[in-house]
């Protein structure tokens, strides 16, 4: 009797159960990681559009009039906010937070109006106040047409993703940019969403190839052993036996008609030695 791990049934299953593993785990990884990629160029492409829809709604005249701390909550600043309040609307879920911002002289970032500054009673952010973390080479690029960040960055407000946008004046000058930001953890669950539906996807086809590959080893482990079964019973003289039915037309089908015609031939010679016998 062949040892379970000696059967080729068993030898057949593994191979097979390795090479769907692998296979799958390729293509699990390319196709999270192609999702993932579509999913953040079509954030990036959303925000680049948001920002320039948005922008051109921004009375880039109103900018000029907000300069200093002093400045924080005079009535262009206010008519700015409000603005910021009106376009945020709904969409507060995916946009996290919405800035009007201009270059110093030195080249530094800093806010003319942050939509989010009276969010909970307080000013959080004044006219011209500086800001330390900003990505001022997004920026500059956001100044001088719509933009998106390429990768997420990290300021002390969270992690986010933004678009830019320039705002102009009324005798089409730059006088701001526009800075639209999306989190990053509402993008991070669509990606996690998708790993998890991809995963499932994945193991379903796993063990759907696995059943399949089991029967199919099984059938043909079956078939053989049964022929196995009938050449031991010739080797050890025993002719009152019956030979398997093989329904399947494969190699396995052709080898039992073999030993059909090898089981006829002895028939035959066995019959002949005893009439000489006699």
């Amino acid at each position: 009797m062949v040892k379970w791990y000696n059967s080729l049934g068993t030898k057949l299953t593994v191979s097979f159960m390795i090479l769907i593993i692998f296979v799958s785990m390729g293509t699990f990884l390319f196709t999270v990681q192609e999702a993932k990629s579509a999913l953040t160029d079509q954030m990036k492409e959303e925000l680049v559009l948001t920002a320039k829809v948005m922008s051109s709604q921004i009375d880039g005249d109103l900018l000029y009039q907000i300069k200093g701390k002093e400045a924080t909550e005079n009535e262009a600043f206010m008519q700015i906010y409000q603005k910021l309040g009106e376009l945020q609307g709904d969409n507060g879920d995916i946009i996290a937070y919405l800035y009007v911002m201009r270059l110093d002289e030195q080249g530094n970032a800093r806010f003319i109006v942050d939509g989010a500054y009276l969010g909970d009673g307080v000013i959080d952010v004044y006219a011209d106040q500086l800001y330390e973390d900003a990505p001022v080479e997004d920026i500059k690029k956001g100044l001088a047409a719509p933009h998106v960040s390429e990768e997420p960055y990290t300021d002390e407000w969270g992690t986010f993703m933004t678009g830019y946008a320039p705002i102009y004046d009324s005798n089409g000058n730059v006088a701001g940019v526009l800075g639209v930001d999306f989190d990053i953890a509402t993008v991070k669950q669509k990606q996690d969403f998708l790993s998890s539906l991809v995963y499932y996807v994945l193991f379903g086809s796993i063990l759907a190839a696995t059943s399949v590959i089991l029967y199919f080893s099984l059938t043909i482990i079956k078939d053989l052993n049964s022929i196995t079964k009938v050449a031991e019973n010739i080797s050890n003289g025993e002719l009152d036996i019956e030979l398997p039915v093989i329904k399947s037309k494969s190699e396995i089908y052709e080898l039992n008609e073999g030993m059909k015609s090898v089981f006829a031939a002895i028939e035959f010679l066995s019959g002949e030695a005893e009439k000489n016998s006699k």
